[in-house]
């Protein structure tokens, strides 16, 4: 497939439209390209040359099985030519599946495009093409369904895997089809894992997610479903978790489950102004570097902006386990109203001044300017659901050997439970048991439970969460008889916060106090003082602890 159209080469404009939002730009492409079979999906993205993302330039992108040059399209009688230029963004045509896609797990900042690619490819469009020739009926399956714990471990009976322009690749929508063979349709996400030591494919390098239904408005993403074709009436979306990723497991699991709702919004300047979206990597799905998103998951690089005046920054490196979402990613997910998101900030022409020191330009944002270009959400976080059913399975080849891997998602399964809820701030909860929705308990069964009583709740385990919500804010370190001081912003007043520092160095001491300060939104700010009082520099984790 090669790019034609009456655009003259260079003259492209590679960003996307000031009149169009990326998810509008999706619909109408979709509509224009899927007469040919060659093409599996569409997205927006960073342009490549060569392989090579192009930086500040974003494009249409085409995806497609493989490239076919212009003389073998004409011989195909459903083959689309892709302009250079759509609707006024240039365009890309890319092959995510042949002998230059990794087989091995990417460092997460280097999987950014292979897992954007994998977001967007259709995967119900490449389902009806793999069963055109059953009449696009199921084969009757032939393997072994299985609990594991709380894992559904499926193993293949030959009918899981299909091949993309000779790659291996696994057929998701009957995966799905197989996991709701033993489990009700209560489900609103499944996370998939494959077995690759007994045969499984990989799946290429990096982790995604899939979008399955979005009903919600204002987040950026257009309203749709592709529930019929997976026969569902409950599934948001469907994730698949790379091995490679299991080191970083929670800022991984984060982001994929995240992108049912960000990061996808453009901003205004101004409330009648142009879309803008140079706050996104590549226009589309990613927080970018410049964009000051506190610990967000949502973007692909590993630091966070600290401003410490002067129109310098001081650039600090995050861990895994530090995530957590940022307000604005809380605010799409329906955890906050638009109230109580603060400002933001998107950095330009940043330049280093001194190791991890920067300068550079700030525009600070607020809530309106995303409220202008997507304006308000639909359902208000008021309304909008607060706990969620996500199922794990494996996918393997040989159930008799998948037990310790079984064993390892099933551990960091549980551990999900725990990062989503301290990610947003004990706000929102996920329950990925296998069976009913394990929904929390309410105050009068707390006391009954707390006290000695029985109740009546299914598959429910009394745990600190049902008292109170505790977490880490903040890693940091201190010399010997100095003083740091923090701040930690939108705190909602109704909360009893209780804060403390504790030292994680063998023979550190520590002592911390606090001080509150009402904002003029009405919220509360912290601020927090950490002194060693030992005779050894000292890390500490900064904790806190909601009270009910």
């Amino acid at each position: 497939m090669s790019p034609k159209g009456t655009a003259q080469p260079g003259a492209e404009k590679y960003q996307v439209p000031a009149e169009s939002t990326p998810a509008e730009l999706l619909e109408r492409a979709r509509g224009r390209f899927y007469s040919d079979p060659n093409v599996i999906g569409v997205g927006i993205g960073q342009r490549r040359v060569g392989g090579q993302a192009q930086s500040g330039q974003v494009a249409l992108i085409v995806y497609v099985k493989e490239k076919l040059e212009e003389a073998q399209l004409a011989k195909e009688d459903q083959a689309v030519l892709v302009p250079r230029e759509f609707e006024g963004i240039g365009t890309d045509v890319v092959a995510p599946y042949g002998p230059d896609s990794p087989a091995e797990a990417l460092g997460v900042s280097d999987s950014h495009r292979h897992s954007v690619d994998m977001m967007n490819i259709d995967r119900v469009r490449l389902h009806e093409q793999w069963t055109a020739g059953q009449n696009g009926q199921e084969l009757p399956f032939q393997g072994t369904i299985h609990d594991y714990g709380d894992i559904e471990v499926i193993q293949d009976d030959g009918t899981l895997v299909q091949t993309v322009n000779g790659l291996p690749e696994v057929d998701f929508v009957r995966a799905y089809k197989l996991f709701r063979l033993k489990n009700p349709d209560i489900y609103d996400f499944v996370s998939f894992f494959t077995d690759t030591a007994s045969g499984m494919p990989p799946q290429g390098g990096s982790s995604w997610y899939w979008p399955i239904h979005n009903d919600t408005q204002g987040i950026g993403y257009p309203v749709f479903s592709s529930r019929p074709a997976l026969g569902t009436n409950k599934l948001q979306g469907i994730l698949f978790l790379n091995q490679g990723h299991f080191p970083v497991w929670r800022y991984v699991m984060l982001q994929e489950q995240g992108h049912r709702w960000s990061s996808f919004v453009p901003y205004r300047d101004s409330q009648n102004g142009p879309n803008l979206t140079d706050h996104m990597l590549g226009g589309f799905a990613h927080w970018a570097a410049e964009f000051d998103d506190d610990r967000s998951p949502m973007d692909y690089d590993v630091h966070d902006w600290v401003d410490i005046g002067g129109g310098q920054w001081q650039r600090v490196s995050l861990a895994s386990d530090q995530r957590e979402y940022c307000e604005l990613d809380l605010y799409l997910m329906g955890a906050i109203g638009p109230d109580e998101v603060g400002d933001m900030n998107l950095l330009s022409n940043i330049t280093n001044v001194s190791g991890n020191t920067f300068s550079a330009n700030n525009k600070r944002l607020e809530i309106d300017n995303f409220l202008w270009a997507n304006g308000a959400r639909v359902p208000h976080a008021s309304a909008s659901q607060k706990q969620f059913k996500h199922g794990f399975c494996l996918l393997t080849k040989d159930f008799s050997r998948a037990h310790d891997l079984a064993d390892r998602i099933d551990q960091l399964r549980r551990r999900f439970e725990a990062d989503f809820r301290a990610a947003t701030k004990g706000l929102l909860s996920v329950d990925t048991t296998i069976g009913p929705l394990r929904r929390e308990a309410q105050p009068g069964e707390i006391t009954e439970l707390t006290g000695g009583g029985y109740t009546s709740l299914h598959r429910h385990q009394v745990t600190p969460y049902d008292l109170n919500v505790t977490g880490v804010q903040y890693n940091g370190s201190v010399q010997p008889g100095q003083t740091q001081y923090l701040f930690t912003y939108g705190w909602s007043p109704v909360w009893h916060i209780d804060w403390s520092a504790r030292p994680t160095t063998a023979g550190g001491k520590v002592t911390s106090s606090v001080e509150i300060e009402r904002d003029g939104n009405g919220l509360f700010t912290y601020w927090i003082t950490v002194r060693n009082t030992g005779s050894v520099a000292t890390g500490y984790e900064l904790r806190f602890a909601r009270l009910r």
